[in-house]
């Protein structure tokens, strides 16, 4: 990769990118979008927590080129496995040095990292007990205190019940001391360190925004990430943060996008139960508290938001709230740090609304990946004009290859399994237990993702990166030689997907890209061939049975009548004739499509496996 596009670079189709969630995981994206850029210009590009982190600096280095001509943007990327893998002190990387504990729960995050990279769940909970009594040292202390003076407290009453003290009475009193030890220490440290515990949790943690980290410090992940977003688009800390609006109006558009460069990234509002897209539609009005927001990002950015933000108010506890920046001024790090809000790993972000005009509420957004961990959907036209390239991680199992690529139409649309090892299952321990756990969240969290990726015309351009129990997600303090090997899977993928994509296969003119819009063509029609009799038998305008056909004109009438003073449901004013008129065509023409459709479906024999369905939903 040179550090300068030239005139070919300019003239690179356009593709877009989607990218899954996964804490550590993301170390598999930099290598993967160094290599899509020297194949493709980025037009579009999603992701989730550490893909929405990958998201927003691939977006910067894709400004960057446009803007400049400059491809040092990718080429900051491309390095960033290095940079993460690299020791700041022994035994801590610079991947787990971003994340930072606030004050006193440390202790907590202590004993999370004492639990990562175990290959059981037996180890997992021995280093989970080791990391409790490391971390609350002092109920530890306390604890053998008290279980010393217990034992000795037996060796005393046996030195005065027996005299002289034989062998036999000595081994007596020797068993006995270490059984009421044990059993003293275990009662006293269990107490003494849960109940710390639980005041870590309920009060320490609560105070923080429910999270151990808040992503502020010194070479912590908010500021790091901020830095690296601005340099990736040839900026610099001190400047203007990057926003969603520098991106729509960079160079080098598409005439048929309404924005150069489409960053988008899921956050959870858990106060609303639902996903929320950012950024924001203007209709959309948040508000966030000047303190509240300085606890989460970097004084400048806080800054920016002040300016920029068009409205304020005063609470009845007298606070002010500033609403959100327009998009065209949000930054980017912001909408990122909303993303990645892992729950009690970071602080959930505390925004507010106004609920029925009169009163605040506050709102708590966490991690995207709670609501759609890989949003492959985010950029579907019903027929694609480029691709829409999606990276997804998964466990691997004994056998398989570290990454799959569909590469005909009948693959990929296997059911992903997460299957109980017989040996767990067999042994009927804590590892179940922990299976099947696990299995629950994690089925709650990805079935809506998982059954879109097994569906024809997305399968296929979907490339799936499978990761060793102790690979990505939490584990933070993964070593030089596994980040490496887990960026270099990733980049790997992105080689199977080009060769897919550019190239026929044995010597066939026809590529994976030709395949791939022969599909979404069959799956359109199918699909609204599928839904055709319904809207027949609904609006057909030859049936004298159909509410639609013989009351439709006197229905309009009715509203026009029934709407005098105001609009009817979904207008802003009354109707016209026009609107009248208008829409008895348009009636006419649905029903005289659908007609059409009917036959045509049966002489296409195409069998979509599985089959999709055509669904009216939320544009989520």
């Amino acid at each position: 990769m040179t550090d300068t596009q030239t005139s070919a670079d300019k003239l690179l189709p356009f593709c877009d990118l989607v990218m899954k969630g996964g804490i550590a995981s993301g170390v598999v994206y930099p290598t993967a979008i160094a290599e899509l850029s020297c194949h493709y210009r980025f037009q579009s590009i999603g992701g989730t927590s550490a893909g929405a982190i990958a998201a927003a600096v691939t977006a910067a280095a894709e400004y960057q080129r446009r803007e400049t001509g400059s491809l040092q943007g990718f080429g900051l990327l491309k390095a960033l496995p290095d940079e993460l893998g690299k020791s700041i002190v022994p035994g801590k990387s610079k991947l787990l040095s971003l994340f930072q504990p606030q004050g006193e729960l440390s202790r907590l995050f202590s004993v999370l990292v004492a639990s990562l990279n175990r290959g059981t769940t037996t180890s997992r909970i021995l280093h989970l007990i080791i990391g409790f009594m490391k971390a609350y040292w002092l109920a530890t202390v306390a604890a053998t205190i008290a279980g010393g003076a217990a034992a000795a407290g037996v060796g005393f009453l046996y030195c005065k019940a027996f005299d002289p003290i034989t062998i036999d009475v000595g081994l007596y009193a020797l068993l006995s001391a270490a059984i009421l030890f044990m059993l003293v220490f275990t009662i006293t440290a269990a107490g003494l360190i849960g109940w710390w515990v639980y005041l870590d949790i309920t009060r320490r943690l609560v105070e923080h925004n429910l999270g151990l980290c808040s992503g502020l410090g010194k070479g912590a992940l908010t500021p790091w990430l901020h830095n690296l977003i601005q340099t990736a688009a040839d900026r610099t800390i001190e400047d203007a943060p990057l926003t969603f609006g520098d991106l729509w109006l960079a160079e080098g558009a598409d005439s048929s996008t309404p924005h150069s460069i489409d960053l988008q990234m899921f956050s959870t509002n858990l106060s609303h139960g639902r996903p929320y897209i950012f950024p924001l539609e203007e209709k959309e009005q948040l508000y966030f508290t000047e303190e509240e927001m300085s606890e989460c990002l970097p004084d400048k950015v806080v800054t920016w938001m002040k300016e920029k933000s068009r409205s304020s108010h005063m609470t009845k506890d007298e606070k002010w709230l500033l609403e959100l920046p327009p998009p065209q001024d949000f930054p980017v790090l912001l909408a990122a740090r909303m993303s990645l809000s892992f729950p009690f790993l970071f602080t959930a972000i505390p925004l507010h609304c106004l609920v029925k005009g009169k009163n605040f509420q506050r709102c708590w957004f966490s991690d995207g990946g709670i609501s759609s961990n890989f949003p492959i959907h985010l950029f579907d036209d019903l027929l694609p004009r480029w691709p829409t390239f999606g990276i997804t991680l998964e466990p691997k199992s004994d056998g398989q290859a570290d990454v799959f690529i569909a590469k005909t139409y009948d693959e990929g649309k296997e059911e992903r399994w997460n299957y109980l090892p017989k040996e767990v299952e067999q042994k009927k321990g804590a590892g179940m237990l922990g299976w099947f756990i696990g299995a629950i969240v994690g089925t709650m969290q990805n079935w809506n993702d998982n059954s879109l990726t097994r569906m024809p015309g997305v399968r296929d351009r979907v490339a799936r990166v499978r990761l060793n129990k102790t690979e990505g997600g939490l584990n933070l303090n993964m070593e030089e030689p596994d980040i490496r090997a887990v960026a270099a899977r990733g980049k790997n993928a992105i080689r199977q997907l080009l060769k897919r994509f550019n190239f026929g296969q044995n010597g066939n003119s026809v590529t994976g890209w030709d395949e791939h819009r022969f599909v979404r063509l069959h799956i359109l029609l199918k699909m609204l061939a599928a839904r055709a009799p319904g809207v027949v038998s609904s609006v057909g305008l030859n049936d004298e049975s159909s509410t639609y056909a013989t009351d439709f004109c006197k229905l309009l009438s009715d509203m026009q009548v029934a709407s005098a003073s105001a609009g009817p449901p979904g207008y802003a004013k009354q109707m016209t004739d026009q609107n009248c008129s208008d829409l008895l065509v348009f009636v006419q023409r649905l029903a005289s499509l659908a007609q059409d459709m009917e036959p045509l479906d049966k002489s296409i024999p195409f069998t979509s496996i599985p089959t999709p369905e055509l669904r009216v939903r939320p544009p989520l």
